[in-house]
């Protein structure tokens, strides 16, 4: 029987960062993974479909520039395909070397805690026993079905299309949140004529409302279909297309994406072997630090509800295994300053409030907006759509919230993170000095424009 300090069962951006932070802290540590390491994120989430969407970007923007199709048709989906798992593997690689650099024992196999006294046991077969003193469940998420409908060859998850077998003519996805508008993007590059449902009155809910009308007008000079308001009522598969009933209507596809969110990958022997808390959406109740109601169990990352971000879940790990070493509160994670990204074309970023929620909350704030098209830097990479929204407290000069579509723009994001931080005021940002030209000056220009002080607009 091989004994170790914590277990960790999942290797995702969760799991794997909270083993490397306990093998720091001086931890003997061991992790359970069933598939490769890196979990869905660098597999088959954040990573490859980054690596599809710079390919769809660069398929765009050389029609711009006038390449020929017969050019262009010579870049092959099997050839962005595999660049998009060739970025995972090495990636996954990597990972891989990072456990062995911390001397982190990883069982390639599907792993569930029992109780033994005070401590952990897992049956990994062979008649080998692994007990531990505390155990960290990460193992994340799974997409939701619609209407209990199997993942095909015609009705995709995410992973299926991110590997497709062909390029559908026709497409339709259920869902406009982060991954359904991605893969708007990626497969309207491609050429499929794109139509994505909502059942909500406008895009992207969960963003600005000033950020999902903007998106909208830009997809939909792209090409892009959007269905609001939409009630799926029937879906029927045959001669492999795809035929979708709703609001009384009818539309056929080759192919339909589900992005309508996930369900948490909790064994229910877990639940039922240490009688866990979870919440109404079945996902599993943890304190900030991530423990749930069984003494050192504890949970982080999607499996604890959302947002369901690879960067929060990092976040929870680091906070768990510090509460496990120091046994203090750690600094709260704040929901409201966890960056939300999209990687559409444009881009999209947000952080803190919403202006709805400041209206909602009677929270008195002053706006700023700053187009990309009165960027020099923008004019001269030829990609003015978007701007970049800034609110302010009115009283104070606190940042409350950051939301920008346009060229790059989650790379300009981590600057409003790092104010939210600090608890920067306008003043901050106003006598900051910004390099010319970059992208960076519209965030500067924008909080000018909060304090009606623009210049260049």
């Amino acid at each position: 029987m091989d004994n170790f300090d914590i277990a960790i069962v999942g290797g995702g951006p969760g799991g794997y960062v909270a083993a490397i932070k306990a093998s720091q802290l001086g931890y003997s540590v061991c992790l359970f993974e069933e598939d490769k390491l890196g979990g869905v994120c660098l597999n088959w989430g954040c990573i490859p479909t980054k690596s599809l969407l710079h390919s769809a970007e660069f398929i765009e923007k050389s029609k711009n520039y006038g390449l020929s199709e017969e050019v262009l048709k010579k870049i092959t989906l099997d050839m962005i395909v595999q660049k998009s798992r060739q970025a995972s593997e090495n990636l996954s690689k990597g990972v891989t070397s990072l456990m062995k650099k911390n001397k982190i024992e990883v069982f390639k196999v599907r792993a569930v805690p029992k109780k033994s006294n005070d401590n952990f046991i897992f049956n990994i077969g062979d008649s080998k026993n692994i007990t531990s003193k505390y155990c960290i469940l990460a193992t994340g998420c799974s997409p939701r079905k619609l209407m209990d409908m199997e993942f095909d060859e015609n009705i995709w998850s995410s992973k299926e299309a991110m590997i497709p077998k062909f390029l559908p003519k026709d497409l339709i996805i259920v869902g406009s949140g982060a991954i359904g508008i991605e893969y708007a993007s990626i497969y309207n590059a491609l050429g499929a004529n794109v139509t994505v449902f909502e059942t909500q009155d406008r895009i992207l809910p969960q963003f600005d409302k000033d950020i999902s009308s903007e998106a909208k007008k830009i997809f939909e000079k792209k090409g892009i279909k959007f269905e609001l308001n939409a009630t799926i009522e029937k879906i029927n598969k045959k001669n492999k297309s795809v035929t979708v009933n709703y609001n009384n209507k009818e539309i056929t596809s080759e192919a339909l994406i589900v992005s309508i969110g996930v369900v948490p990958n909790i064994d229910k022997d877990i639940t039922d072997e240490f009688s866990l808390n979870l919440d109404k959406s079945g996902y599993l109740e943890t304190t900030n630090e991530g423990m749930t109601n069984y003494n050192n169990l504890f949970a982080i990352g999607d499996i604890s509800g959302g947002p369901w971000l690879a960067h929060k879940a990092s976040h929870e790990a680091i906070n768990c295994i510090n509460f496990i070493k120091t046994k203090k509160n750690t600094h709260k994670i704040l929901e409201n300053n966890i960056p939300g990204c999209i990687y559409s074309i444009p881009q999209i970023a947000s952080i803190g409030f919403t202006e709805e929620q400041l209206i909602s909350k009677n929270i008195k704030f002053k706006k700023g907006n700053f187009p990309f098209m009165a960027n020099g830097k923008s004019q001269t990479i030829n990609n003015v759509h978007g701007f970049v929204k800034t609110l302010f407290d009115a009283k104070t000069g606190e940042l409350l919230g950051a939301h920008l579509i346009g060229p790059d723009v989650t790379e300009l994001l981590s600057t409003f993170g790092i104010a939210m931080t600090a608890e920067a005021t306008e003043e901050d940002f106003i006598n900051t000095i910004f390099a010319h030209p970059t992208l960076s000056e519209a965030i500067h220009e924008s909080v000018l424009s909060a304090f009606d002080k623009p210049i260049h607009f």
